[in-house]
């Protein structure tokens, strides 16, 4: 899946301040069992390898169904509203981010996996300001913002570790954050159950 760019750009005294976030990996492994979507079909045989009297006679079509979720990622000011792209932000201001995973279909989404890494020339992470909320599928941005939501740790390890972020290197500071169990940077596997949307948020400074 290709990144989701989110650019804000907006002037100060002396200088505009660009700002970017920028999905560079986003990473959706989804497996999904009988849902009424495009499906793929096999046949096959199976004997007894031990050459006994049971004949395993050929089973029936083994469908298995696949859907792709998008990723969604938007920026917002402290109010919840959207920022439209090309919005005017200046340096220092806090704003959040919002990803999202929308389940659309009656059938759990199991080990969803994402990477978002923040660009450290245009943002800084405040600490521990990760959150998670779960509402139904189809909810528009009021209704996801309106949604019930729950702190989640920085750290690895922790009992609520349904994401982290660390430092990737370069600039000091926390710039890798990663949702579910990431290989690289693994936390509790997530798993977005049928007809419901995921939602993790954090605030940044802009540069």
């Amino acid at each position: 899946m290709t990144g989701i760019p989110v650019t804000i750009e907006g002037p100060s005294s002396s200088r505009k301040a660009f700002a970017r976030g920028l999905v560079l990996g986003a990473m959706i492994v989804v497996l999904l069992l009988g849902c009424p979507l495009a499906a793929f079909s096999a046949t096959n045989t199976a004997v007894d390898p031990g050459g006994g009297s049971v004949l395993l006679v050929p089973s029936g079509p083994v469908t298995v169904n696949s859907v792709q979720l998008a990723l969604v990622k938007q920026a917002r000011d402290l109010s919840g509203a959207v920022l439209a792209a090309g919005a005017n932000v200046t340096p220092g201001q806090t704003i959040y981010f919002v990803l999202y995973v929308d389940n659309t279909t009656a059938y759990p989404a199991n080990d969803v996996q994402i990477s978002d890494q923040l660009d450290e020339t245009g943002f800084t992470y405040l600490v521990n300001s990760m959150e998670t909320t779960v509402v139904p599928s189809g909810s528009g941005d009021a209704a996801i913002w309106a949604g019930a939501w729950s702190s989640l740790s920085d750290l690895r390890g922790a009992p609520d570790d349904l994401a982290s972020i660390t430092d990737s290197g370069g600039p000091a500071g926390l710039d890798r954050l990663t949702i579910g169990a990431v290989a690289v940077q693994a936390n509790q596997m997530l798993n977005v159950s049928g007809n419901t949307l995921r939602a993790v948020r954090f605030r940044v400074t802009v540069n």
